[in-house]
Order: C-alpha cells, then structure tokens, then sequence
C-alpha cells in the first residue's frame, strides 16, 4: 500500500489526508498544531501557525464544489455544524430553465474558518487509514542523487516518518522552502508585495441580518475597505482593511476604535447595531502573494516532495481565494497520483504537477496580485495625495486580448450562458479559460454590437 506523509493539519492538509486514504494510501499527518484545530464549540482560538484562520474568511464556489464532490462527508458535516449555501441566483432576466446544472456548481458554502478547520479534523481523527502525529518537524530526509529524493521527515521528539510521497501542507510559515535552501536547492518564487493589514472581529446577529444578496458585504473608501462575510448559524465577521503605511488607522486593533469605525460607517452602521461583538478584534499583518515552484528550467529540483496550500500559493484574503485554491491543487494531485494504470515516476509526477501549477493555478494567482496592487495603492494614493492607479479589471485577460474584461462584464449582463461563464471565472471554475476563447471574444462582439442604437 502506498504511502504519504503531510505537513500541515489544516484544512488543506486534513483534506489531503482524507483524499489519499479514501484512494488506497496510507496517510500520516504531522503538526503540532492538531489539538487546537478540533473544537467542537467552534471557538475562535488563534494558531501561532496560522493567524489567517480566525480572520474573515469567504469561501468560493470552487471550494465549496471541491467538498461537495470529493469529500461530500466532510461537507454534509459542515452543513450539520451550521453552516449554510448561498446558491447562485442570477438576475430574473438572465433566469433560464435549462440552467439548473450550471447554477448548482456556482452555489457557496458559507461558515468560519474555525468551523471548517474543527469539522474536518474530527473526521480525518477517525479516518481508519490516517495517523496524526501532534508533533514539530524538524527537516527532511533526503537521498542524494541527480535529483536529490525526499523520503521523509525529522521530527522534533527524535523519530522520523517515512513515506513514497511527501507534502508540504505547512502553509505560509513552512519551513520546508527554509529546509531545501539548507540543503542547496534554491526555489523559484514569484511574489507580490501587498500593502495591507486586516482587523478582523467575530460577532454574533441579534438583530434584523444585513442584507448580503451576494458573496460578501463589500464597501470601499477612499481610505479604507470594509469586508462583512456570513458565516455558520448567526455570525457574521467584518474586517476592516487599511494600507500599513496608515497609522491613523492603527488603533482599530482595540475593540472600542474597531467598534466606533464600524458604527460611523456608511452603509453599515445601521447592521453594526443588529450584531454583538464575540471576541476580541484579531489583527493580522500585510500578506506577501507568493508563488513557490519544485520545477526550474524543465527539471525538478526534488523528488517525491510536493507543496499544496499556502505553502505552493499564498494569496492576500481580497478575492477569498485560499482554501479553493488549495483544495483545487490537492485534488489535482490526488488526481495525478492515483490514476488507473502504473503511478507515474516521480520526475514525471512532478512535471505534470508543475504544468498544471503553471495553466491554471499561476492565472488565478496573478489575478489576485492584480487586484490587490489596485486597492493598495489606490488607498495609498489617497493617503499621499498621489494619482490614483486604474481599476483592475475582474479577469485577467491576455495582454493582446481583442475585448477587455469590462467589456466581458457589459455583454454577460444581457447573456445568461455568458453571464455564468464569466461569474464561473470570477470564482475559479473555468479551469480551460473559456472566458479569454476565440468563441467567447465573438460573442462578446456581438452582444455590445446589437446594443448599439440603430
């Protein structure tokens, strides 16, 4: 029986475990961290290993698909634990009868993070064919050889855990990528810098709910952004986003400054009457867009070793991207791994993974960057009296594309099959970029054609 080892229990982790196992492999999950991942009160305790877990979290239709589909247990227990779908409504002249499969993969899951985190551990706990191991690691086992071989992991109690197959699951403060350099492989990385800071606070509704028709509760200043996510039963957690160059805005960290924005704020005071407080304000530092690679120049530069989660992307919480973009790539790897037919040779594994990072993952990565470069220094702009950058645009397009993103936009608005393409890019479910197709450019030409005046 085949075997991996994961570092990292959090949810992307966790799934990994869950997805092997159920597919004929023995996992092992190592992070010291376990114990404070399961709570069934769904409390929110922060994880030095994780600061992002209690901060706001949205969650997409592609991850909400990806539970549903692979692991529909994992998600009938979300359900269970109260958390609730949004399904995907369009506007009544975009409704179509025939529709109903296309709407039912757009519809999303709506719960904290801290929920998802202690549902999926309790049921990887009680996989049969999963170990968890509440313990540091310390470093890799390495063979030497052409392309050196990860076998293994070195944990901090002085034992190892080998496996055929190794992930990085260790999110943003992994210190695999630390642990290679050591040994003299050098990662390629791309990133991007996010001027950002968060303040985050759990609250429960008491009152008439906010209206939130749609994904989130999204209000932009000229200085600041506010986030408003629904989450599991009755809470609802907002964050408020300013530029860390801003100190005026600093003191949000403190309930009663935090408190005092969310009352003063238009559009939203009257929402923030209907909600108390559970908790304190959780603040989380500037996020840096990183994208990490085992691939360089065609050759792999490990074997037997793959990243998954925010250690192979780490993305600012702007789009809600995170978890759907982890739990896409643990699939894929699932997917690759435990084909029908002979398993792949790790080189090949590790190309093939490193080509799909490259078509799918790299696209929906550099479209967060995108968007997060806009609103930093938009709000910096505004901070400095500085020109404002232009709007960035809702997809990234080629930079040669015929038509541009918000003509994409204006022609979905009078098209109901190219409305759910494009709201099906927006959340990460057009994997072969139909929305940038030579189809798609033709009939986006033709929509804004006919709506010219005669």
């Amino acid at each position: 029986m085949p075997s991996i080892a994961i570092l990292g229990g959090s949810v992307i982790g966790s799934a990994t475990a869950l997805l092997f196992a159920r597919a004929g492999w023995t996992a092992t999950v190592v992070d010291p961290e376990l114990p404070l991942l399961v709570h069934p009160d769904g409390a929110v305790r922060p994880r030095p290993g994780a600061p992002q877990a209690v901060q706001a979290h949205g969650h997409t239709a592609r991850a909400t698909y990806e539970l549903r589909t692979r692991l529909p247990d994992v998600y009938d227990a979300l359900l269970a634990a109260g958390a609730n779908e949004l399904p995907f409504t369009p506007p009544p002249h975009l409704a179509t009868h025939d529709s109903r499969t296309a709407d039912d993969r757009l519809r999303a899951v709506r719960t904290r993070r801290v929920v998802l985190d202690a549902v999926i551990g309790d049921i990887v706990r009680r996989e049969p064919a999963v170990t968890t191991l509440p313990v540091a690691a310390k470093g890799l086992l390495l063979e030497e050889g052409v392309v050196p071989r990860a076998t293994g992991f070195r944990l901090a109690d002085g034992s190892t855990v080998a496996a055929d197959v190794l992930v990085d699951a260790g999110g943003r403060r992994s210190p695999v990528t630390r642990w290679l350099a050591d040994a003299g492989i050098a990662q390629p990385e791309e990133t991007s810098d996010c001027s950002l800071a968060y303040y985050s606070r759990h609250h429960r509704i008491v009152g008439e709910p906010p209206p939130m028709p749609g994904f989130a509760i999204v209000l932009e200043f000229p200085t600041h952004q506010l986030l408003a996510f629904r989450g599991d039963r009755d809470y609802l957690t907002v964050a408020l986003v300013r530029h860390t160059r801003d100190r005026d805005r600093a003191g949000w960290r403190e309930d009663e400054a935090f408190d005092a924005a969310l009352a003063s704020t238009p559009g939203f005071a009257d929402s923030w009457r209907a909600l108390e407080p559970e908790g304190p304000v959780l603040p989380m530092g500037a996020v840096r867009n990183r994208m990490t690679e085992l691939v360089d120049a065609g050759r792999p530069l490990v074997l037997g070793l793959h990243q998954l989660g925010d250690s192979l992307t780490t993305t600012n919480p702007s789009r809600g991207r995170g978890i759907a973009l982890g739990l896409a790539a643990a699939g894929r790897l699932v997917d690759l791994l435990t084909a029908e037919g002979a398993p792949p040779a790790a080189d090949e594994a590790a190309l093939s993974f490193h080509a799909w990072q490259q078509d799918v993952l790299r696209h929906y990565f550099r479209e967060t960057c995108v968007v997060d470069l806009e609103l930093a220094d938009r709000i910096h702009a505004t901070l400095t009296g500085g020109e404002a950058p232009t709007t960035a645009p809702d997809l990234l397009l080629p930079d040669d594309h015929p038509v541009t993103s918000a003509q994409v936009a204006e022609a979905a608005g009078s098209d109901p099959a190219l409305f759910r393409l494009f709201v099906s890019a927006l959340h990460m479910m057009d994997d072969a970029h139909e929305i940038a197709s030579a189809a798609t450019v033709a009939k986006v030409r033709q929509l804004l054609a006919e709506a010219q005046p005669s």
